[in-house]
């Protein structure tokens, strides 16, 4: 069987040929409808680049309409083709590999403590 051989163009990778800055150029979608471009850490958190968005949407109009920066979670497109909310900011860009590198803001459904709360009881078996 021949050895595998990662493609080049891929950035995610960890070889990949991207800029020696290790800074990938990422679109945002804000709720607002505003497209804001940004060239991110390709190793930075979700939370880290909800940060830098945060900062450079000032700058941009109808951002008095946002709620406060934890009203929001980005979803993607993964390389399985499969809608994904990045509800975990502690994931990293290259970890969640979208498909390509365009990222959407959007509102959370509910609080974060909610969610798990939830999520413990299910797993301790509580209705």
């Amino acid at each position: 069987m021949p050895p595998a051989v990662t493609d080049s163009l891929d950035i995610w990778a960890v070889d990949s040929q991207i800029g020696a800055d290790g800074s990938v150029s990422v679109d945002f979608l804000l709720p607002t409808g505003i497209y804001i471009n940004l060239d991110v850490p390709r190793d930075a958190t979700i939370s880290h680049i909800k940060q830098l968005l945060w900062k450079q949407a000032h700058a941009y109009p109808l951002f008095d309409l946002l709620m406060e920066i934890d009203s929001y979670m980005f979803s993607c497109v993964n390389q399985t083709a499969v809608h994904e909310e990045l509800e975990d900011e502690t994931r990293r860009l290259c970890d969640v590999r979208p498909f390509l590198p365009v990222l959407k803001l959007v509102t959370r459904n509910c609080d974060p403590g909610e969610k798990l709360d939830s999520k413990i009881g299910v797993l301790i078996g509580k209705g």
